[in-house]
């Protein structure tokens, strides 16, 4: 098979085949092991279905490229995962082929493979070595691990003494530090508080210089900002690869009947963010605005930002969003540039000058609070509360 210069996965025509009755189950197991025990070269089974068995994932075929992020969605039980562990190495297809070139680094459970009565630090080890770094390679990048884990003197004590949050931020630091060629992500990119996911996310960002990604989620917010192409499964079966705006469509028209889960509508970002390696030379203003700053609207009225910021890196897709709330910070509305309207293209190194008009933007008289964020894919680069927005009877 040839594979382009670039490209670090290949795969062709992969299927997984399970079963509701446990004897079969075994007996498809029990072929893998004694091919194991044996040693003898791994052989793919047969795909004809036994009574129970089904389709898990079924003819799946895509290549992935460095630096590119390749999304995976569906409704549950659609195969994702097993789609994800199959590409991780974790289990074998029974058809197909999976082409890896370069070291991989799985981000499916974290926190598996840990020895619970071992120390952070001999754990550090133990699962550099599960990933195939050399333990001279995971001593040169032991102090970076602990450091980014944050865990001080907690390194040397049991893991089993950890809280679930010390847990996650340490298997984190490990498989990061790796800095793999390829890392199979499933809903691990919200671990720890928002302090720690966005020091996360900067990692990650870091990572897909060299790195590609496959990403199993269930946040369209997530996919939308954060893969380049999105596969879309559904009862095992492949049913659209391409965008991910194209891919969230088709996802949500399969969720006709299901119950939306209700929205959390308390603010929950940190009023500052700023990372200055990422941006800096910042003002936000609002106009028309009173002599204190504060927005001056009348009911019916058109409100605008003025943003003015300078950016110190290349982003893949940098939002500038504004949510609103009420005095009891509950979100009552909000805009972003993230929309087609706006249609900004942002670049490294850039001085920018923009004013965002929104029309009709109709707020009941009162006093309302607002904020900016700038985020890319992610990833909060800017977090800042604005000043009030006061609405005037027209």
């Amino acid at each position: 098979m040839f594979m382009a210069q670039d490209t670090v996965l290949e795969v062709e025509h992969v299927s997984k085949i399970y079963s509701r009755r446990r004897e079969v189950t075994q007996r498809r197991l029990g072929g893998d092991f004694w091919r194991a025990v044996l040693a003898r070269p791994y052989q793919p089974q047969s795909t004809e279905l036994r009574p129970g068995e089904f389709y898990a994932v079924n003819d799946v075929s895509f290549s992935l490229k460095r630096g590119e992020a390749f999304g995976i969605i569906g409704l549950n039980g659609s195969g994702k995962t097993t789609l994800l562990r199959m590409l991780a190495g974790q289990i074998p297809p029974d058809r197909g082929q999976i082409t890896v070139v370069g070291r991989t680094a799985s981000m499916i459970d974290l926190t598996a493979g840990f020895q619970p009565s071992a120390s952070g630090r001999e754990n550090v080890f133990l699962r550099g070595g599960a990933l195939g770094r050399s333990r001279a390679e995971m001593e040169a990048s032991y102090d970076d691990i602990v450091a980014f884990a944050e865990l001080g003197e907690a390194i040397d004590a049991p893991v089993a003494s950890y809280s679930s949050g010390m847990t996650m931020r340490l298997a984190f630091s490990i498989v990061a530090a790796a800095a793999p060629d390829i890392m199979f992500i499933d809903e691990v990119l919200a671990v720890g508080d928002f302090r720690f996911r966005q020091k996360c996310l900067a990692r990650v960002r870091e990572l897909r210089e060299h790195s590609a990604f496959v990403m199993v989620s269930h946040s369209m917010v997530d996919i939308a900002r954060f893969c380049d192409r999105v596969l879309v499964m559904n009862g095992g079966t492949p049913i659209f690869l391409g965008g991910p705006e194209e891919a969230i469509k088709l996802y949500e028209s399969l969720e006709v009947g299901s119950t939306p889960k209700a929205l959390e509508r308390k603010r929950i970002a940190p009023a500052e963010v700023h990372q200055k390696e990422l941006i800096q030379d910042i003002d936000f203003a609002w106009e028309p605005a009173n002599p204190d700053g504060t927005a001056s609207l009348s009911e019916g009225g058109q409100l605008r930002l003025k943003c003015r910021f300078r950016l110190l890196f290349q982003p893949k897709n940098l939002v500038i969003g504004v949510p609103v709330y009420n005095s009891k910070d509950e979100l009552i509305t909000g805009f972003s540039t993230d929309s087609k309207e706006f249609n900004l293209k942002f670049k490294r190194g850039e001085n920018y000058n923009i004013t965002l008009e929104i029309p009709s933007f109709y707020l009941n008289r009162g006093i309302y609070r607002s904020a900016v964020g700038i985020v890319d894919g992610n990833e909060y680069v800017f977090m800042r509360d604005l000043q009030d927005i006061n609405v005037s009877p027209s």
